[in-house]
């Protein structure tokens, strides 16, 4: 199995909300007996959290989404392992960040685990088991009639960046630099939107960097004449610009 991505502090959804897959395994209500407490809980210095599908069977997952919280003054970090493969990597500050990671495997387990020196309480943890089929932001955004809000642009710029990188490898392109900022600023945007509105001066600072960042990947990607010219690519890079536009005309600012 392929080593996905590193989750990284502040990340928030993907556009992987529950209500986009057909399944999904939520381990705060228990699973297969076993209580909440098996999964959410603290875990420390070597200790960690397993899930397996019922009878050790492999299933499909397309991705699992973590929330944690620091228990200490200094970062903690986890691994987090698919059938024994290491898919991300947590660091976990002193409040309840998420961890969305894609898997896009069939597994048996799951494993949260806690290295040395570390300390922290998974407080979320959900397996999503049907495929995910991206859908254009920019399309839903006419037939919405404007009904799209703050809640989306963070997940969707980070959706939107994991189609691009599928497709074209932007990871190792020489401007993966720029690239990866713009991921980690919207995983800050994707996690203020959870619980402020646009109206946030927190939020307000955090969409302005995202700005900043689009207005710079905008010009890379307009650029490189592959995905211009590619109908995937011209849909994902005219939907980033349609976020930005969005994000002009909420906060009333000039182009």
């Amino acid at each position: 199995m392929k080593h996905f991505f590193r989750a990284l502090p502040m990340i928030a959804l993907l556009s992987m909300s529950p209500n986009c897959f057909a399944k999904t395994i939520d381990l705060s209500n228990g699973y297969q007996g076993q209580s909440k407490r098996h999964f959410i809980k603290t875990i420390k210095n070597g200790q960690s959290i397993r899930f397996e599908f019922s009878g050790g069977r492999k299933q499909y997952v397309e991705s699992i989404l973590i929330a944690a919280i620091g228990k200490q003054r200094a970062y903690s970090f986890g691994k987090v392992f698919a059938d024994g493969v290491e898919v991300a990597t947590l660091g976990v500050p002193g409040r309840d960040p998420l961890y969305p990671i894609v898997i896009r495997e069939r597994v048996s387990t799951i494993e949260v685990f806690a290295t040395e020196g570390s300390k922290f309480k998974v407080t979320d943890f959900q397996i999503f088991t049907a495929k995910k089929v991206y859908e254009s932001y920019s399309k839903r955004r006419v037939y919405g009639f404007g009904h799209y809000s703050i809640e989306d642009w963070g997940s969707e710029v980070v959706e939107i960046f994991h189609q691009l990188d599928e497709i074209y490898a932007l990871r190792s392109a020489p401007e993966v630099g720029t690239y990866l900022d713009l991921k980690k600023t919207a995983m800050k945007v994707s996690a203020s939107e959870r619980v402020r509105d646009s109206r946030s001066l927190k939020t307000y600072k955090k969409v302005m960097a995202l700005l900043d960042v689009l207005e710079a990947v905008e010009d890379l990607l307009l650029g490189n004449e592959n995905m211009v010219l590619d109908y995937k690519g011209s849909v994902l890079i005219r939907d980033l610009l349609t976020i930005k536009e969005d994000i002009l005309e909420r906060y009333d600012l000039d182009a």
